[in-house]
């Protein structure tokens, strides 16, 4: 018996296996985009002379932060699909 396809052909397991991965990717995404704008603008305010010291601070910070939410938002989904 051959699994049951929807609409677009995809079965269920790898439609959740698509979403899966655009929840992950569009989390990454909107984290790097969050980092990046942060780190320019410290480096901006930055007025003391410590801009590579302010840009290092908000890139580890950003990218620890992007790294954390999209790890698990990635676990969340996978433990949802898991049979």
């Amino acid at each position: 018996m051959a699994p049951h396809r929807g609409r677009c052909g995809a079965t269920p397991i790898e439609k959740e296996k698509q979403l899966l991965k655009s929840r992950v990717r569009k989390n990454l995404a909107i984290g790097l985009v969050i980092t990046a704008v942060i780190a320019s603008l410290s480096v901006v305010i930055a007025d003391d002379g410590s801009k590579v010291e302010e840009l290092k601070k908000s890139l580890i910070i950003g990218l620890s932060v992007t790294g954390a939410v999209t790890g698990g938002t990635w676990l969340l989904q996978r433990r949802r699909s898991a049979p």
